[in-house]
C-alpha cells in the first residue's frame, strides 16, 4: 500500500473516531465593546491555522450558539464576497445578532438576527480577509487554492467544535460568495466518505453563478427599461440602450430566458465586453465591481450618439457590445453632475445614505474589539480572562500587542485571488446541477430589485440557462406569484388571482421548480438584509430551514 492510500486510510478512521473535544475556552467571547453584558449571546471567536500551511495563515471565525433550542440543530454559515470582503459586514449589516446605532459604533441587537433560527458561523476568507491573517507572501492565486484552504480550516474547526459537525449545514452568502459556496459545497459533497457532513442546503443571494456576460452585460438594458423612472434616464438616452441592445441581440437572449421552460439551451456570445488587451490597459478582469468603478473614472457620455458608440465600438478592456460599462459609466458621471451619488450595489440609495463599511473598519480595529474578540492579550486591567493559546499566538500580528487594521473589502486580496483577472468556471455549468441532481443539495437563489450591479435579469438568464434533474431551467414563471409576510412574521405565498393576498401587500416574487427556488425581493439591493432584515429573517426560517417549499 503507498503513503497516499495509506494517509488516505487514516483520514478516513479518523473520521469515523469519537471526538474528542479540544479546549475551546480560548475562544470564548465574555465581553464585548459598546454592548450592554445583558445582550451578549454566547459566542466564541478567534483565529484557527489553516492546516498544512505555511505559519500565518489562519482563518477568523465567529461562531453564535443558536438563541432557540428549537433550531439547536441548524448551523448556518454565512459568507460575503469579494473576493477579499469580511463576513463580519453581514453580521452587522442585518443578519447578526448586532447592529450599529447610527453613526456611531455602539451597538444594539437585532430583532432579525439569524442567530434564533440556529448556530450562525462567520468566517473572513480567504487568508488575510478582514482580520484573518496570511503568509508572505501571499500563498492564494485562484479558487482552487481559495477552496482548499477553506475546506481544510472547516475540518479543523469541527475538530474544535465537534458537538456541531453532525448540524445540519446551510451554506449561505452574497455577492462572490457564488463562486465560494457552490466551490465549498463541491468539496464537502465529494469528501464525505473521509469526513461526513450533513450538508442540507446552499443560498446564493445577488450571487455571480453563472457566465459573467450573461449576468452583467446581457442584462444591464432590460434592467435600465424597467427601472427607468428609478435611474431618472431621459427617453431618447434609453432609446440608444435600446438601439444598441438590439444590434447586439441581447434582447432576444432575454426573450428566449422569459419562456417557462425555455426551449433550449440559451446561446452567449463570448465576445461581448471581452477581456482583450489594449496599449493602454494591459491587465483587464472579468469582475463586475471593479469594471463598474473603472467605468464610473472615464469621461462622461451626454448624447445619444456617444451612448450608442461606447456601446458597439468601444477601443477598451470593454470590447464590443458593452452595455454594462457604458451604463455605469453613464450613471455614475450623470449623477455626479447634478451633484447626486448613484450606487452600483442599490439603486434608491443617495448621498445621504450611511454606509457601514467606515463604522465597521474603526469598530474592528480597536484593540479593546480585538482582545475581546481572542486576537489580541488582553491587558492587566482588560476585564477579559481568556489567554490566547500558543496555537493562535504564533498567528497574531506583529508586534503581538498591536491590533490588526481591519479593512471591510480588501483589494489587495481581490486583485491577488484573481490574479489573471478570470473568474473560475462558472457553477452554474456544472457543480450547481452536479449538486442539486447527484447530491440532492436544495439551491436557494434570491436577489433584490434594486441591485444594477448584478440585476435580477441577469441572474434569472443564469437559472434559466441551468439544466438540473433533467430539466431546462423552471417549469413555471415567478410573474403573477407573490410571497408575502404576515403580522406574525410568516412567509406566505399566492398568486395574483389570490384575493387573500393582493400584491399590494406582497414583498416580491418567487418560483420553484425541482429542488430551486428563486426569490427576488422588491425594495432591496445587493445585501438584501440590509433593507429587507424581517422579510429576509423569514425567508431564511420558512423556505431555508424548511424544505416544504421545494418541488
Amino acid at each position: 500500500m503507498n503513503l497516499v492510500a495509506v494517509y488516505a486510510l487514516i483520514r478516513m478512521l479518523w473520521a469515523f473516531l469519537p471526538p474528542s473535544r479540544l479546549d475551546i475556552s480560548q475562544f470564548e467571547v465574555h465581553s464585548l465593546p459598546d454592548v450592554p453584558a445583558s445582550s451578549l449571546p454566547t459566542s466564541w471567536a478567534g483565529r484557527i491555522p489553516v492546516p498544512e500551511t505555511e505559519p500565518g495563515n489562519s482563518l477568523f471565525f465567529w461562531l453564535f450558539q443558536a438563541e432557540d433550542p428549537a433550531h439547536d440543530d441548524n448551523l448556518i454559515i454565512w459568507f460575503n464576497g469579494g473576493p477579499g470582503c469580511s463576513s463580519l459586514i453581514g453580521l452587522l449589516s442585518g443578519n447578526g445578532p448586532f447592529a450599529f446605532v447610527g453613526k456611531s459604533t455602539e451597538l444594539e441587537r437585532n430583532p432579525h438576527s439569524w442567530t434564533q433560527l440556529g448556530h450562525v458561523l462567520y468566517i473572513d476568507q480567504p487568508v488575510g480577509t478582514g482580520l484573518s491573517t496570511a503568509s508572505e507572501p501571499y500563498p492564494l492565486s485562484d479558487n482552487e487554492g481559495v477552496t482548499s484552504y477553506l475546506y481544510a480550516w472547516l475540518q479543523s474547526f469541527f475538530a474544535h467544535f465537534p458537538q456541531l459537525k453532525s448540524k445540519q449545514i446551510h451554506l449561505m452568502g452574497e455577492s462572490y460568495a457564488g463562486i465560494y459556496i457552490p466551490y465549498l459545497a463541491s468539496a464537502i459533497v465529494h469528501h464525505q466518505a473521509s469526513f461526513p457532513l450533513h450538508l442540507r442546503s446552499i443560498s446564493l443571494g445577488d450571487a455571480t453563478f453563472g457566465n459573467s456576460i450573461a449576468m452583467s452585460t446581457i442584462p444591464t438594458v432590460a434592467y435600465m427599461r424597467s427601472q427607468q423612472s428609478r435611474l431618472r434616464v431621459p427617453p431618447e438616452i434609453l432609446d440608444a440602450f435600446i438601439e444598441g441592445d438590439s444590434i447586439c441581440r441581447f434582447d432576444q437572449i432575454l426573450h428566449q430566458a422569459a419562456q417557462y421552460p425555455p426551449e433550449g439551451p440559451i446561446p452567449i456570445p463570448n465576445d461581448a465586453e471581452d477581456d482583450k488587451e489594449t496599449p493602454d490597459q494591459q491587465t483587464c478582469s472579468s469582475d463586475t465591481a471593479a469594471a463598474a468603478a473603472a467605468a464610473a473614472m472615464q469621461p462622461p457620455l451626454i448624447t445619444p450618439e456617444e451612448i450608442l458608440s461606447s456601446i458597439l465600438n468601444s477601443t477598451t478592456c470593454d470590447g464590443s457590445c458593452a452595455t454594462f460599462s457604458t451604463a455605469s459609466r453613464y450613471l455614475s458621471t450623470t449623477a455626479q453632475n447634478h451633484h447626486q451619488c448613484f450606487d452600483v450595489y442599490d439603486i434608491t440609495n443617495n448621498c445621504t445614505n450611511l454606509n457601514p463599511l467606515p463604522l465597521l473598519s474603526s469598530y474592528f480595529s480597536r484593540s479593546d474589539v480585538q482582545v475581546a474578540l481572542n486576537l489580541l492579550p488582553p491587558s492587566p486591567s482588560s476585564p477579559v480572562s481568556s489567554q490566547p493559546s500558543s496555537s493562535q499566538s504564533s498567528h497574531l500580528p506583529s508586534p503581538a500587542n498591536n491590533p490588526k487594521t481591519y479593512l471591510p473589502c480588501n483589494d489587495t486580496i481581490r486583485t491577488l485571488v484573481l490574479k489573471d483577472g478570470q473568474l473560475p468556471q462558472p457553477p452554474a455549468d456544472t457543480i450547481l446541477p452536479d449538486l442539486i441532481t447527484t447530491h440532492h443539495i436544495a439551491l436557494h437563489v434570491y436577489a433584490g430589485d434594486s441591485d444594477f450591479l448584478l440585476n435580477h435579469y441577469g441572474i434569472e438568464l443564469a437559472l434559466q440557462n441551468m439544466t438540473w434533474h433533467g430539466g431546462q431551467g423552471f417549469s413555471r414563471p415567478f410573474t403573477g406569484n407573490y410571497f408575502h409576510v404576515d403580522d406574525a412574521g410568516f412567509l406566505h405565498t399566492s398568486s395574483c388571482d389570490d384575493p387573500l393576498s393582493p400584491p399590494s401587500v406582497a414583498a416580491g416574487l418567487w418560483t420553484s421548480s425541482r429542488g430551486v427556488t428563486y426569490h427576488l425581493f422588491w425594495g432591496a439591493g445587493h445585501a438584501v438584509f440590509a433593507k429587507k432584515p424581517r422579510e429576509m429573517f423569514a425567508f431564511v426560517r420558512d423556505v431555508v430551514l424548511d424544505s416544504s417549499q421545494l418541488d
